[in-house]
């Protein structure tokens, strides 16, 4: 079996730099995951966080050719490799241990997104709905008229009829708020679009062309390189899922950091994140976790259980225990700033939450990558610490061999 290895996004980054700006020591890395991703050794695997983080990047236009120098490395690397999202992934493990399950750890096929999905989304699920939208649109225009001329009206717009469909497009195209301003069907000219509302075009074509976008990252930077709203949108469908999560769990946590505050304060050498770690309620944080990701009543669970279906979920639990280190870490930097007479805490970085949405797949890859400081985080846990690599370490590629 290949080896299943997880870049982290500024590797796509630096090695998709041009040939002569790449460094001798980036140019030996890209060719030996190259060599090991042709021969089949390596299964360079991509997420949604990934592909969020090369679209955000095209928000600046000096970074824009940049960005499709990395979506076209993904592609090259990563194929249509594409694992679910991370809520998904934890979803999906909570349910089968909630099942009573020993092991909740997905299988490849619960792991990855299917051919008909975008990162386990379906978008096909939205095409009736537009098409709907724009019948109840026409209704509306005509509603104030005579039950006989909306009849006629009807038969005269049936979508059967060649003369129906043309007026159809006249129609759309005559609209002030056009589905073709909204996105996934912004991402396609506006004439598409109209051909599809009148059924010139079939669902079929239209779903297949639309995942050909969405499923290329190649294809799908090129398509939002200058549509502001759709990075965005883009950006907020892959990244927004876990702020509720991230708000609850936080709360949970601060009552350990109010637990030992007084402590922190006059203990000359006190061991915060030990002390820290003591005093987190347990239970109550990984019960929060739980009913983040599943509506299961676990009011009659004991404290074993709960602790039992954590454990049996290796991306939650690898989550947990990273979220846990990067609180602990965040306070107590906060506590030695004010030590040394800094009253404002340091600022928590907009985009750490979404970088910590990595650490769902590192359970489910030999080799994985991240930045420097999260992975500083995973390697405090033992079951996974062995998997966490520097860049250095993706040469290794090149001694595996294939099975």
């Amino acid at each position: 079996m290949s080896e299943i290895v997880y870049l982290d996004s500024c590797d796509f980054s630096d090695l998709s730099e041009p040939a002569h700006r790449l460094s001798e020591e980036n140019r030996r890395i890209l060719e030996t995951i190259r060599a090991a991703a042709n021969s089949g050794r390596a299964r360079f695997v991509l997420s949604g966080i990934h592909l969020s983080e090369a679209v955000h990047a095209t928000e600046h236009p000096a970074h824009k050719a940049a960005a499709l120098r990395r979506a076209i490395l993904m592609e090259e690397l990563c194929s249509d490799n594409f694992l679910r999202l991370p809520h998904e992934v934890m979803s999906l493990e909570i349910a089968k241990a909630l099942s009573g399950t020993r092991e909740a750890k997905l299988s490849s096929e619960e792991l990855f997104s299917g051919k008909s999905e975008w990162f386990g989304m379906n978008l096909s699920l939205e095409f009736g709905n537009k098409q709907r939208k724009a019948m109840a649109q026409f209704e509306e225009r005509i509603a104030h008229l005579p039950r006989s001329e909306r009849r006629r009206l009807r038969s005269d717009m049936s979508l059967t009829k060649r003369s129906g469909r043309a007026k159809w497009r006249e129609l759309v195209r005559n609209d002030t708020s056009p589905l073709s301003n909204e996105f996934p069907f912004s991402l396609f000219s506006a004439k598409f679009v109209t051909e599809w509302i009148a059924g010139c075009v079939t669902d079929e074509e239209y779903s297949s062309r639309l995942y050909g976008i969405m499923n290329s990252p190649r294809g799908l930077v090129e398509s939002v390189l200058d549509l502001t709203n759709e990075r965005q949108t883009i950006y907020s469908l892959l990244r927004s899922e876990g702020e509720g999560m991230q708000k609850r769990i936080d709360e949970k946590l601060h009552e350990a950091v109010e637990k030992i505050g007084n402590l922190a304060n006059t203990l000359p050498n006190f061991e915060f994140s030990k002390t820290f770690r003591q005093a987190i309620p347990k239970t109550e944080v990984r019960k929060t976790i739980i009913s983040c990701y599943s509506d299961y009543d676990l009011n009659g669970f004991t404290d074993k259980e709960i602790s039992e279906i954590i454990s049996s979920c290796p991306a939650v639990s690898t989550f947990l225990e990273m979220y846990i280190a990067y609180y602990s870490s965040r306070y107590e930097s906060t506590w030695q700033r004010m030590r040394a007479g800094h009253n404002s805490p340091k600022p928590r970085s907009a985009s750490d939450f979404g970088d910590m949405m990595h650490a769902v797949y590192l359970p489910y890859c030999n080799l994985f990558r991240c930045d420097a400081y999260f992975s500083s985080l995973l390697r405090q846990n033992g079951a996974v610490r062995a998997r966490v690599i520097n860049r250095n370490g993706l040469h290794a590629l090149s001694s595996i061999r294939q099975v």
